[in-house]
């Protein structure tokens, strides 16, 4: 009985200490955005204490005079709104935060303490946050929000139906695990897609290569090779920036095996992350040499492609099951050799659809080969990239960065090839 009434004791300080400190919090959102403006409001701090207080009571006396309760102060803030939309405001955020506050009673004396902590940061987190959300709002297109949402939709909802077995022998992968490998790799692109275009946009050169690296290294390549030509005098600035997006993408590769195939992961981390280091301190070389000009400029990526829509989704998983039935074909007729020179060839192209087929198809080979593969066709892509910054780039950039993307390629190519 005494542990009961100490439980208890504890159970109602801590609903009234949430409720105390989320009336303050609200006190604060309505001095520092609506101090100005002629709003009603129910009140703050007691009353959000008060409101706390209630609904511990109500609650331990009865569920359903909890629910009674409920519905009588909302329909006192029923009348509250009336009031307010005769004064052309229509906001209902007040009243939420009065019910979550109400909800309190519950989820303390139910739940784990974490849900009503995380409940009450949440409330902190959005209501010192509105300028923010609504700049990032404006910022962010309609179009990508409808894409996002589609693609977490297909994710959720679709995803845990798909079966897990393998279609036939020569396609050895799953309908589960190719949605997969296009949700966890459009993720990882959308991540460094979202970064660059809205967070860090103005953040000069350097940013723009190493997120770019995170999206697509070879896209972002072609993007900076053709913006060398507009500032020919940052020539070495933007060869950094090149081969920087170089480096990401050596750690993004590793993140993705990681995500499939831990034991290739471990193998392989070491070399990729060797292989990044270079790339980062070639790049750092070069910006030393630039910065005698002390000057900086930005990169407008506005027009990269969203990773996340649903048609490159579908295009992505049709060449994932052309790389794992491509894949299997050439282990059976040419074996581990075959797999070195089909990753050489897949370079020249784009390589994540080989990378996630071979992680995730049930082939008769060693992991060791499949490290193989992903460095060869790493180091293929490498060259592919050179090509672009020598025809793409301004003449200084272009041959700067051809000549180590070069190199890169052709260190990467080597190792790949005598990881046995």
């Amino acid at each position: 009985m005494i542990s009961l009434q100490h439980e208890l004791w504890a159970q109602l300080i801590l609903i009234l200490l949430f409720s105390f400190l989320t009336g303050s919090e609200l006190r604060g959102y309505q001095q520092k955005f609506h101090a100005k403006t002629q709003q009603l409001f129910v009140g703050t701090v007691r009353t959000m204490s008060l409101t706390g207080l209630m609904g511990s009571v109500f609650y331990l006396v009865n569920e359903w005079l909890y629910l009674l309760g409920f519905l009588a102060l909302s329909m006192l803030f029923a009348l509250l709104y009336w009031q307010r939309l005769k004064l052309h405001n229509s906001s209902l955020l007040s009243f939420l935060v009065w019910a979550l506050t109400y909800s309190y009673a519950p989820l303390v004396m139910t739940q784990p303490l974490w849900v009503a902590s995380a409940v009450f940061v949440t409330i902190v987190l959005l209501l010192n946050s509105k300028q923010m959300l609504n700049e990032l709002a404006q910022k962010v297109s309609n179009e990508e929000l409808s894409t996002l949402a589609k693609l977490v939709l297909l994710s959720v909802v679709i995803l845990p139906l798909l079966p897990q077995e393998n279609i036939n022998h020569w396609v050895p992968v799953s309908p589960f695990k190719v949605w997969l490998a296009v949700v966890v790799v459009s993720s990882v692109s959308y991540l460094g897609y979202i970064s660059q275009k809205y967070f860090v946009k103005e953040q000069g050169l350097m940013v723009t290569g190493m997120l770019g690296g995170l999206y697509s290294s070879t896209a972002t390549t072609v993007v900076l090779a053709r913006k060398s030509n507009e500032i020919p005098r940052l020539s070495y600035k933007m060869t950094a920036a090149i081969i920087s997006a170089t480096g990401l993408m050596y750690l993004r590769l590793w993140v993705i095996v990681a995500l499939f195939m831990w034991s290739v992961a471990v193998e392989l981390f070491p070399i990729m992350l060797t292989l990044a280091a270079t790339a980062f301190v070639l790049a750092f070389i070069y910006i030393q040499v630039e910065n005698r000009n002390g000057v900086d400029k930005t990169v407008d990526s506005s027009r990269a492609q969203n990773p996340l829509e649903l048609k490159v989704a579908f295009v992505f998983a049709g060449l994932f099951l052309v790389m794992a039935v491509a894949t299997q074909l050439v282990m059976h007729y040419f074996g581990d050799a075959g797999v070195r020179y089909l990753s050489l060839i897949v370079g020249f192209t784009d390589i994540d659809p080989f990378v996630l087929s071979i992680l995730n198809g049930e082939y008769q080979v060693q992991g060791r080969v499949i490290g193989s593969a992903i460095l060869i066709a790493a180091g293929s892509n490498n060259l592919l990239k050179a090509s672009y910054a020598f025809v793409l780039g301004e003449p200084k950039a272009g041959r700067y960065s051809a000549l180590w993307l070069v190199l890169l390629g052709i260190v990467t190519i080597a190792i790949g090839w005598n990881f046995q």
